[in-house]
């Protein structure tokens, strides 16, 4: 895993053999929960100090327990972690228990239960998968998928749903533009991106803000649209962006359009993956570094180089 300065430098963040992947799941407040197998693990490279996750227990029956969001509950001041656990369905039309999601406090063993009658399977997958992180915005967790946004309220802990343009159809994602919630649309061929802000949270109402055409970009070298690949992006800040156009080319744009150069890194090349995480670092510390100092806990598959 590595970083970006605002020099547009890269440097290593963990270090973990390609024979034992980590995942990145979620982020916070420059503390990341990363899992490995079953295993889920928080740290904060910038103290380097790491913890084992306890996870809520699994029931009988429950194939897999995923990481939803990850956040500061404003009244507490806890972090806290929202669980899921379900099973993975044996064949098409066999029926599975429903999904469970739990929020449970970093470092407390009591879970908690919270209901989300509506959940279907796709939701299920998007949010809780690492490659569709939520955006924090006026104390709650957005995700989008299907035609509505799905939105979790961190203080009471409730989900709702929020609409938006459905005329862009399903493929959007959300981003932070700064302080502002925006929707990026990539058209089917993924030369084409339109950001559309949200203008007025209470009454959701959106706007066309602008587009990125990768057709007019004057890249450096330039850039291979024969094949189509859907790209990632990511915002560095209210001017510009990451867009991995393809496995092997990641672009500095800004937000007109305009090439600003590529990102390399000076150990893997080209070879880099957008996760779309946002990581900030911080001298938060968490009761849980410390009670697990002494305890004889598993050495985690990862090392913290940053």
């Amino acid at each position: 895993m590595a970083g970006a300065s605002n020099g547009q430098k890269i440097w290593p963040v963990l270090r973990y053999a390609v024979t034992k992947p980590v995942v990145i799941h979620r982020v916070c407040d420059g503390l990341l929960i990363l899992g490995h197998k079953s295993d889920f693990y928080i740290c904060n490279p910038t103290t380097r100090k790491c913890a084992f996750l306890p996870h809520p227990p699994q029931r009988p029956g429950v194939s897999v327990i995923a990481v939803v969001a990850f956040y500061r509950h404003h009244t507490s001041r806890e972090y806290r972690v929202l669980w899921v656990s379900y099973s993975r369905p044996i064949s098409s039309g066999v029926p599975v228990q429903s999904p469970e999601y739990f929020v449970l406090t970093v470092g407390s063993n009591q879970p908690r239960c919270i209901e989300w009658p509506t959940v279907s399977q796709h939701t299920l997958h998007v949010t809780q998968s690492p490659y569709c992180p939520p955006v924090h915005h006026r104390g709650s967790l957005h995700w989008a998928f299907g035609l509505n946004l799905t939105v979790f309220d961190s203080v009471a802990e409730t989900f709702r749903q929020m609409s938006r343009p459905i005329e862009l159809g399903a493929l959007v994602s959300l981003l932070d533009m700064g302080g502002s919630l925006d929707l990026w649309h990539t058209t089917c061929d993924s030369i084409t991106f339109d950001i559309w802000v949200l203008q007025d949270y209470d009454a959701e109402t959106w706007g066309f803000q602008y587009r990125i055409s990768l057709f007019t970009m004057e890249a450096s070298p330039p850039l291979n649209l024969g094949v189509i690949y859907r790209p990632s992006m990511a915002v560095i800040n209210e001017h510009e962006l990451l867009i991995e156009q393809r496995p092997d080319r990641l672009l500095h744009c800004d937000t007109d359009g305009v090439f600003l150069g590529n990102v390399e890194s000076e150990e893997h090349g080209n070879q880099l993956i957008l996760t779309r995480h946002l990581f900030q670092e911080s001298m938060i510390s968490l009761p849980l570094f410390e009670t697990q100092e002494d305890d004889d806990v598993k050495e985690p598959p990862f090392l913290i180089v940053l």
